[in-house]
């Protein structure tokens, strides 16, 4: 496992770290070993609890290192991340949050969030053209580079509705597009590759599973059937990677959750089965860093897939179990901004940030402004000469 190895490779050997033990911690250690479990609570601890972490990983001991990230998300021990401001000539790279009521579709238009960590700054507005827009919509934006004008859809959601909603970020327009989904959908999956809009999978009035997948090209401004996946599945989340559309997890027509991972080719139009990851994803997002998609598969689990070789690793749990968070890939690492914890309901406004290269944690020092638990999420980048803020100018 890539995060094992790092740590075993930087820790040499695990009698090593055992040395750096107290003489308690050493005793607690080998009778947990023994008896598999720990005593008392206290025995672990901020002093060894990073030692455990190591040993576990390095011996591939799989309880061991869910006792320790259990403690550090219930001690709240992720170390401080302070986020530098950028040049002023970097392009502005906003993550745009969709938040609201949504369970309503008469209550109020959809808020909207905008974080950008690179320059520290946040906003929050409210989109009126929005408001008829239900749960389970898919949100995307349409921008093949940093360099072209970047175009915000919302598609599908509520009873499963074919209205496809159009926010063009540089004139400030938003309008209901006149071409519908060729079929209505919701909980499915929004897409963009190489300047065209890709739907997958979702559900029907009916609540079966969908398969086909819809194509919109700009230039022809109409949505096609282009082929359909292998498995019908929705509430799955889908990630581009050189070009290529992956599909992870999502609900079977029985409501059973699957692990599986697909992958459409929307040059060929053609998808196939890949592998499976080791839990099951419902609901969860994706992001591809340095060329490894890391998914997120509910109860806090994060797990990092390789294409190339179609092999995951177990990553360290989440700090807190969440749902309803905003997932996105900067160079710091992989950011989660808000969510909703699954049994206080308690919103959150911390930003997280995971570290690949060495499998830790950090909380940042730039917290959401405002608790958000958000129901659509997509990453926007506007270059610097642009000089203009999303739905603000």
């Amino acid at each position: 496992m890539e995060c094992q190895k790092h740590n075993a490779s930087n820790s040499l050997y695990p009698n090593l770290i055992h040395e750096c033990l107290d003489p308690e911690s050493k005793k607690h250690l080998a009778a947990y070993f023994c008896e598999g479990c720990f005593s008392h609570k206290e025995c672990i601890n901020s002093a060894n609890v990073q030692q455990y972490l190591e040993i576990s990983r390095t011996l591939h001991h799989e309880k061991l290192q869910y006792e320790c990230e259990n403690f550090l998300r219930n001690n709240n021990m992720c170390r401080r991340l302070s986020l530098e401001p950028r040049s002023r000539n970097e392009a502005s790279r906003y993550q745009l949050m969709f938040t609201g009521n949504r369970e309503d579709r008469s209550s109020r238009p959809l808020d909207l969030h905008l974080y950008d960590c690179r320059k520290n700054f946040q906003k929050t507005c409210r989109i009126p053209e929005l408001s008829n827009v239900g749960v389970g919509c898919a949100v995307c934006c349409l921008q093949d580079n940093g360099y072209d004008a970047p175009h915000v859809y919302v598609s599908g959601g509520g009873k499963c509705s074919g209205d496809v909603y159009h926010c063009d970020i540089v004139m400030n327009k938003r309008k209901k597009c006149s071409k519908r989904l060729v079929k209505g959908r919701s909980h499915h999956c929004m897409t963009c590759v190489q300047n065209k809009l890709y739907v997958l999978g979702g559900q029907c009035s009916k609540g079966e599973t969908i398969r086909t997948v819809e194509e919109f090209a700009p230039k022809r401004h109409s949505w096609k059937t282009v082929g359909n996946l292998e498995i019908g599945v929705r509430s799955a989340t889908a990630v581009i990677h050189n070009s290529q559309i992956y599909v992870f997890g999502g609900i079977l027509d029985m409501g059973k959750e699957t692990s599986i991972v697909q992958m459409f080719d929307p040059k060929t139009k053609t998808s196939k089965i890949l592998a499976s990851l080791p839990f099951p994803v419902s609901g969860g997002q994706a992001v591809v860093r340095e060329g490894k998609i890391f998914v997120t598969c509910g109860n806090g689990r994060l797990v990092s897939y390789d294409p190339a070789s179609d092999q995951h690793v177990i990553c360290t749990n989440m700090p807190v179990c969440c749902t309803n968070f905003a997932m996105f890939a900067e160079r710091e690492g992989i950011f989660f901004a808000g969510g909703k914890t699954p049994n206080d309901d308690n919103v959150l406004k911390t930003v997280y940030v995971y570290s690949p290269e060495n499998c830790t944690w950090h909380v940042t020092d730039k917290d959401l402004s405002v608790p958000l638990s958000v129901y659509g999420s997509c990453s926007v980048e506007i270059p610097a000469d642009y000089g203009l803020v999303p739905f603000f100018s």
